[in-house]
């Protein structure tokens, strides 16, 4: 009898045995994970797209306001802007938000926006009877645009120095503007800060382009080292 229970217990245990090792060889331990966008680290950024086109229609625009170029240029511009400054914005912009990027998604829309805008009043301006806007209104619509400009530098506080002066700049252009709907020496003045400002989103639009085909910081962006916030 108790040879005949030692044989069952061995039996029992060779068979808890065979049962348990293939279980510990094929199961793994759970691991905590989350979810994440899997474009995010194989889809280059828009950014530079979205800087250029800005920063063209910016500069064009400009050499206007600052008197270097005759008023008949206005139609080369306004056409060109709607669809570089305006359209190709946009579409960078949405590039931006699919690649997870809010801040750039937000920027390149709005101001796409404003420049299909100002390219729509324009032409309407011209091909019906519509009626040109109030000196006031001109200057509260500017100001709006700066105040929205100043607010998305703040959030550049935490990015590099070049695209931080391209919105202190730009936030300093649109309320020029806006103050030179009633004096002509500063809606010059302003021409001239806009041409800066747009040449400073070209060059960044460039340098970025650059420092990815070289894998390092090429060109100088100005990387912050001291987060704000």
């Amino acid at each position: 009898r108790d040879a005949r229970l030692a044989q069952v217990c061995c039996s029992f245990r060779v068979s808890v045995v065979v049962f348990f090792i293939p279980m510990a060889d094929n199961t793994e331990m759970p691991v905590e994970t989350k979810p994440v966008n899997p474009h995010v680290a194989t889809t280059c950024t828009a950014g530079p797209i979205g800087l250029t086109a800005f920063g063209i229609t910016t500069i064009l625009l400009n050499f206007l306001n600052a008197d270097l170029i005759g008023k008949d240029s206005i139609t080369l511009i306004i056409c060109y802007g709607m669809f570089h400054g305006g359209f190709i914005q946009i579409l960078a912009g949405m590039w931006e938000v699919y690649r997870g990027n809010i801040f750039g998604g937000c920027a390149f829309t709005s101001y796409g926006g404003f420049w299909m805008g100002f390219a729509l009043f324009e032409i309407l301006m011209v091909i019906t009877e519509l009626e040109p806007p109030s000196k006031d209104g001109k200057a509260v619509w500017l100001c709006v645009w700066g105040l929205f400009t100043l607010l998305n530098f703040i959030g550049t506080l935490n990015a590099n120095r070049v695209v931080q002066f391209v919105f202190a700049s730009l936030t300093v252009l649109f309320f020029l503007l806006a103050a030179g709907v009633d004096n002509h020496d500063i809606h010059v003045l302003a021409g001239y800060v806009g041409i800066v400002c747009g040449s400073s989103a070209l060059y960044l639009g460039w340098a970025e382009v650059m420092n990815e085909l070289a894998g390092r910081e090429l060109c100088y962006i100005g990387p912050v080292k001291n987060k704000v916030f």
